[in-house]
């Protein structure tokens, strides 16, 4: 996994630490904002970046608790240009559909449960909300 150049590192952490700060005080938005500011941080390829895939996963987070789908969406497809070096779950799926769910794109959220499921081992849909996996079962 490659490392940020220490003074990109620098900024991306004092970015970050204010976002969690904004968070913390309510400010959701304003930590996504700041989150979209870090990642543009990020060089290419974003992928061999650890801090890339941490990173895309808060801001979809985030944008769910703000009920703010139609972007969490667009970021879900971020996430599998990040964590090349991660050991694959199913996780990248998983958010990908629960996306695609809340928008009612259900085909495409279903493909994406499958992918989960099966890469998970079904393991995927532990402590998740259990609408998607009533959903995936019917």
């Amino acid at each position: 996994m490659a490392q940020l150049e220490a003074t990109i590192k620098a900024k991306f952490e004092s970015i970050i630490n204010e976002s969690n700060e904004q968070f913390h005080n309510g400010k959701q938005k304003e930590s996504i904002v700041l989150l979209e500011e870090a990642w543009e941080l990020i060089p290419e390829p974003k992928g061999i970046y650890s801090e890339s895939y941490h990173l895309v996963e808060d801001i979809i987070d985030t944008l769910f608790l703000l009920q703010v789908f139609n972007k969490a969406y667009e970021w879900s497809k971020k996430i599998f240009i990040t964590g090349f070096m991660r050991f694959d779950t199913g996780t990248k799926e998983f958010i990908s559909a629960k996306a695609a769910f809340e928008l009612g794109k259900f085909d495409l959220a279903r493909d994406f449960f499958n992918f989960a499921f099966k890469k998970s081992e079904g393991r995927c849909f532990e402590d998740e909300d259990p609408k998607y996996l009533e959903f995936f079962k019917s």
